[in-house]
């Protein structure tokens, strides 16, 4: 899987990020004693969505393009590696959330109101375009929204990849400062205006702009092009053999910039948080890892590490139904074991995750995302574009 660099500790990164979101939705009651600092990070690991989207646009550079910043394979090549890299665990995992999403809006709605809604909800969901409409981003499977707006780079990057050639490299780092700043602006916008009324700006907020800020793939769509220069650069550097060098220092200034930032709580406004801020030290972290990442990324390429890396889509997809499971679960055992504490509760959420990620990853995703390519190969093979290099699998 490598072209150079350390391919394995980009995915083993991708396991503690995905970790971190996990341990943002449940594990804050069971942090009540520990340290500040350490509530404050994991509070903040919804900016661990950023740090996806970083990475996605530099592997997806890594994977695809040339020197010069064009695709070596063709269109439909490309697309349907995402399909069947995507598609299979999520429409799982939709599947999984159907019976609670069913249930919770029968009994908000009625029947009539509760089948309008869950069929809009659902086609919107089955077709990743939810994350364009805030009430709807977070209606089925939550944690889907992400990868709707992914869906949505997915289908930008081939027409990114036919004006990449147009730019000067020796303005990349100036366009991608334009890019992180275009990625602040609407959270800015968001804090100095407040168009949502005066409420607290913490993770906790709702509101309709704060929605669009958040959900939004336009709005979002910065940081993945921040990925995708950065690994462009990266491409060229490698061409050039100069990849090695400074991996490990760059990997710990951007670990230590996230970490920083996330234990500084709400001293950083939650709109810069999670939109674009932490995009630069995302980077910082990914390149440097690439490089090689010094004993960050020795332990990060570990083989048990890469093999929950590997299973972390299966992982950040999978939260809410092991979250359903371990109420169930809590109810059964009730009698002996005694679940209903901060701390049991978020046991049993990760010892239902995380093996069960792993299964998935093993028994689902990677054989159906073979199965996929394979239906879809007619389509790819009627486009009749030349692929100059094999699609690396799993990318």
């Amino acid at each position: 899987m490598s072209r150079g660099g350390s391919l394995e500790a980009l995915t083993g990164l991708r396991f503690f990020a995905a970790l971190h979101v996990v341990l943002f939705h449940f594990a804050r009651p069971a942090l009540a004693p520990a340290p500040e600092w350490l509530q404050d990070f994991i509070g903040a690991g919804y900016s661990a969505v950023g740090v996806f989207f970083v990475l996605s646009g530099f592997v997806l550079a890594w994977n695809y393009l040339d020197v010069d910043g064009r695709m070596e394979t063709g269109t439909r090549v490309f697309l349907a590696a995402r399909v069947a890299r995507v598609y299979p665990v999520y429409l799982l995992t939709f599947l999984l959330s159907a019976p609670p999403t069913i249930l919770a809006s029968v009994a908000d709605n009625g029947w009539k109101l509760a089948a309008v809604k869950l069929a809009v909800g659902a086609l919107a969901t089955l077709a990743l375009v939810q994350a364009w409409v805030p009430r709807l981003a977070l209606y089925w499977n939550p944690p889907g929204w992400s990868v709707a707006v992914e869906g949505f780079f997915y289908a930008l990057f081939p027409r990114l990849a036919r004006w990449l050639p147009t730019v000067r490299p020796s303005r990349l780092p100036v366009l991608m400062g334009a890019v992180w700043g275009l990625g602040l602006l609407p959270p800015v916008l968001y804090v100095v205006l407040r168009p949502d009324g005066p409420g607290t700006l913490n993770a906790h907020t709702e509101g309709l702009w704060l929605s669009v800020m958040k959900f939004s793939p336009l709005a979002r769509l910065p940081e993945f092009l921040f990925g995708v220069l950065l690994g462009w650069c990266f491409v060229r550097e490698r061409a050039a053999g100069g990849t090695k060098g400074s991996g490990g220092v760059l990997a710990l200034l951007g670990a230590a910039l996230l970490v920083v930032a996330g234990a500084a709580g709400e001293r950083i406004p939650y709109p810069l948080m999670h939109n674009a801020l932490l995009a630069p030290a995302s980077g910082l972290l990914v390149y440097g890892l690439a490089r090689g990442g010094g004993w960050l990324g020795w332990g990060l390429s570990r083989p048990l590490v890469v093999h929950l890396g590997a299973a972390s889509y299966a992982l950040y997809l999978l939260q809410y139904p092991a979250g359903e499971a371990a109420m169930k679960l809590e109810r059964v055992l009730s009698p002996w074991v005694d679940l209903n504490t901060p701390l049991g509760w978020l046991g049993s959420v990760l010892l239902l995750a995380v093996p069960t990620s792993v299964l998935v990853h093993r028994y689902v995703e990677t054989p159906l995302r073979s199965r996929v390519r394979k239906a879809l190969q007619p389509w790819v093979d009627a486009d009749g574009a030349v692929t100059t290099k094999p699609v690396v699998p799993g990318a």
